[in-house]
């Protein structure tokens, strides 16, 4: 029988096949309506607004992820077999189901929008859809009983597994989802910061004597490529100011909407329960199931023409690209100070502060790296860090200036009033 391919835009196609086991399972599981909800789950949420061929769904980086994953494995295979044997369906799994619980609008935009300042919990939502879903649990326990829990360990990167089981997937420096998301990304953004070496990475993926992922020293270059390429992706399209204002208008339209209360204008019963949730953990599957980018953009137009006018406005200045403007707080002037000049300038204007002022700030890109850093192996065989291996690479992960800005977003005309901020 012959590979069943999909077209992909870095690979040209990907392929699994139906006469290996752990791919003919994949296969199954592409299938499973869980997995096809993803197609309308968006990638990269208002990247679009800015990069109008944005519109890519978490289908396609999902199946890419567990190509790559297949990519490293038959490398991995060929080294240490017994490893791979034991470890490479539960991975394989993993990662295409590492993003299964994503929610509209536009994934981690989501979890901003409907739960602010708290942690994205799209990996927690992931396990309960693998251990509850009847379609998933039926395929996954078919091929064997123990390959829910091997799953699950990898996603929580738990002592049950051997740590390159889960550093393939979630590690510091290269893994396979960065790897996919950052060529993926920047390719539909019309872009080419995120583009790098992909078959060098893979081909110096190793596992050292303590079972950790390790790079091999001769690709230090290839590692730093990639390093830079998803640094300038989180700078240039991640992190626009553009885009980080506009995903404060998602959370403006939750926050009023659930201000209204029953008085809200229409909301049908998956909406009705996100509004009353204080946290992910009180979503129901049903509900988070029902939650994709179709059923938010219907109900953001249904409130668009709806009767309470700061949802309409908010709603329409999101389908009709009337987004919010930002003022930078630069040196000299403080956070406080201009909350205070913009929350003036709103009121005068007759414009809640409440729903119009937002403080938006980029995150340290590089946080994750200090957390847990890939290892090298050098050609001498010792094991280090990638920090310890690279200056250029502990600049980068120990600076967060370089990725630290903040600014307010608030409407156009406010931004008017405060001209002399710029």
């Amino acid at each position: 029988m012959s590979d069943i391919t999909f077209a992909d835009v870095v690979h040209q196609s990907v392929s699994f096949s139906p006469e290996d086991p752990a791919e003919r399972l994949i296969l199954s599981l592409i299938d499973s309506r869980w997995f096809q909800r993803l197609r309308d789950i968006s990638q990269t949420a208002n990247t679009r607004l800015v990069y109008m061929f944005s519109e890519h769904s978490r289908f396609g980086h999902c199946l890419g992820v567990a190509y790559l994953a297949k990519l490293v494995l038959e490398k991995l295979e060929r080294s240490f077999p017994d490893d791979v044997a034991t470890f490479r369906a539960p991975i394989l799994v993993a990662a295409l189901l590492h993003d299964v619980g994503h929610l509209a609008p536009g994934s981690h935009t989501a979890f901003k929008a409907w739960f602010p300042g708290q942690r994205d919990s799209h990996e927690e939502i992931a396990e309960l859809v693998i251990n509850n879903d009847p379609e998933i649990v039926g395929l996954l326990d078919g091929y064997s009983p123990t390959l829910r829990a091997q799953v699950t360990a990898i996603l929580g990167e738990t002592p049950e597994v051997p740590a390159w089981t889960w550093e393939i997937l979630s590690g510091g420096g290269w893994n396979v989802d960065r790897g996919n998301w950052s060529t993926v990304d920047s390719v539909l953004a019309g872009v080419s910061y995120g583009k790098y070496n992909i078959p060098a990475l893979v081909d110096s993926m190793i596992l050292t004597a303590g079972k950790h992922l390790a790079l091999m020293e001769n690709r230090l270059d290839a590692m730093m490529h990639f390093m830079v390429s998803r640094h300038a992706m989180y700078r240039q399209i991640y992190q626009h100011r553009v885009l980080l204002a506009s995903d404060m208008i998602n959370k403006a339209i939750i926050q009023r909407a659930r201000d209204l209360g029953t008085k809200v204008p229409f909301a049908d019963d998956a909406m009705q329960h996100a509004l009353a949730a204080h946290k992910a953990e009180d979503l129901a599957l049903e509900n988070i199931f029902q939650m994709r980018e179709s059923w938010w953009r219907y109900h953001i137009s249904r409130w668009a023409a709806g009767n309470d006018a700061v949802l309409s406005d908010l709603c329409d200045r999101l389908l009709h690209r009337r987004l919010f403007k930002t003022i930078r707080c630069s040196s000299g002037l403080t956070m406080e100070s201009l909350m205070a000049s913009a929350t003036a300038a709103l009121e005068k204007l007759g414009l809640d502060p409440r729903y119009y002022l937002h403080e938006i700030s980029t995150a340290d890109v590089h946080s994750g790296d200090t957390r847990q850093s890939m290892l090298v192996q050098l050609d001498d065989g010792r094991v280090m860090t990638l920090a310890e291996a690279d200056p250029m690479f502990k600049a980068m992960v120990s600076d967060d200036r370089i990725s630290r800005r903040a600014w307010i977003a608030l409407p156009r005309e406010a931004k008017a009033a405060l001209g002399h901020l710029r």
